[in-house]
């Protein structure tokens, strides 16, 4: 794969120039960063269909196809139901 999807091109700038230890670091802290970013891009996903819902009144029918999804689904997001699962906190996990 020569660049990232889409809507991720920007982070192809990670690998800009030459390679180097600083290049190596900066992408091992965004590979551990990514269930922090699934879980945001999860909250604000959440936030826009329910805002969707409720301030333009558009149905969970009318969102299903432009998601890909059915409208069950489309309000499971709206509930913050997550089809993933969910890491358990160990011992060693912070707060």
């Amino acid at each position: 794969m020569d660049k990232p999807p889409s809507p991720f091109e920007q982070l192809a700038d990670l690998v800009t120039g030459d390679e180097s230890i600083d290049q190596a670091i900066t992408l091992t802290r965004a590979l551990t960063a990514i269930p922090d970013l699934q879980k945001w891009l999860r909250e604000q996903r959440q936030h826009v269909v329910r805002t969707l819902r409720e301030r333009d009144g558009m149905s969970y029918t009318e969102m299903a196809p432009h998601l890909g999804v059915k409208p069950e689904r489309v309000s499971g997001i709206a509930r913050g139901h997550s089809r993933s699962p969910q890491r358990k906190r160990g011992s060693g996990d912070k707060e």
